[in-house]
This record gives C-alpha cells, structure tokens and sequence, in this order.
C-alpha cells in the first residue's frame, strides 16, 4: 500500500536530483504578527515547531517582562531555520534531516533602558520552555507497539 508520505519522500527526492540547489531552504516563522506562509507539505511539522518556538517566545518576554516590571508596548518574534532537504528526503546520510541553525529574534517596543532589556533577553533565554527543549538534548524513547488483531505479522 503507498502512502501519501510516500509518495511526498518519492516526489522530493526526484526534485532533489533535478536540481540540488533546491534541497537548500529556509522555513520563517513570527509571532506577534500575522504572516501568511507558503508551505510545503513534506515540512509542515518543521513548521509548526517553529510556529510554537515563536509563539513560546513571544509569551515569555511579555510574562517576564511583566514580572520584571519592565514595560514592553508590542513584542514580534520572527524565526529562521536553514534546512538541507537532502536528509528529510533521505538522499544523503552525511545530512541531519533537522535544521542545521535556528535564528530568533525579538522585535520589541518599550521604554526601557537597554540594562532592562537586556535582563529580560537573559532571563527568556534561560526560561523559556520551549527553547529549552530544542537546544538541550532530552533523553527521548521511540516505541512502536503492533495491534495483533490487526496483523497476521510482526515485521516492523
């Protein structure tokens, strides 16, 4: 049976090969803003997780801004992740399949001092959640269980 993911990794891997300058892609996301993106389906997950790195961001520096009582008018937090399509696609092994740098900056509106805003770009850096978890490396486990009913075998 082929899949839709199938066919998607079939159809990236020979565009690939028709033209490797085009395996190079950068993927932007915002928060604070509405930005309308043009998406392709093999890296809409990417995608997303920037989505939420921008939108993490974005409520990180208005609650610390809040706590630290610094005034923060408007905060955009804009994304960038440079990406190698020849590892989501499989065509070359020497290639991570993840982004291989990850750009993040803040455009913020205050009247604070830069002492303050430096403090808080500090203490987001250090708190944020999900920065955290996409700069650190965390002990992760992937399982697969196999619906017996379902199956007259156990290849998996």
């Amino acid at each position: 049976m082929t899949t839709e993911t199938d066919t998607t990794i079939s159809r990236l891997q020979d565009e690939i090969r028709r033209s490797p300058h085009c395996a190079q892609v950068t993927l932007k996301a915002r928060a604070g803003v509405e930005a309308p993106q043009a998406r392709r389906p093999e890296l809409d997950h990417v995608q997303r997780i920037l989505e939420v790195l921008a939108g993490s961001l974005a409520a990180s520096y208005r609650r610390f801004a809040a706590a630290l009582d610094i005034p923060l008018n408007e905060v955009e937090i804009r994304i960038e992740a440079g990406l190698d399509l020849n590892g989501l696609a499989a065509t070359s092994d020497s290639v991570r399949p993840g982004p291989s740098s990850l750009r993040a900056e803040a455009r913020i509106s205050s009247s604070a001092d830069i002492y303050a805003l430096e403090r808080l770009l500090i203490t987001v850096e250090r708190h944020d959640p999900v920065l955290d978890l996409l700069r650190n490396a965390t002990p992760t486990r992937l399982e697969i269980s196999i619906n017996l009913r379902d199956n007259n075998s156990l290849a998996a």
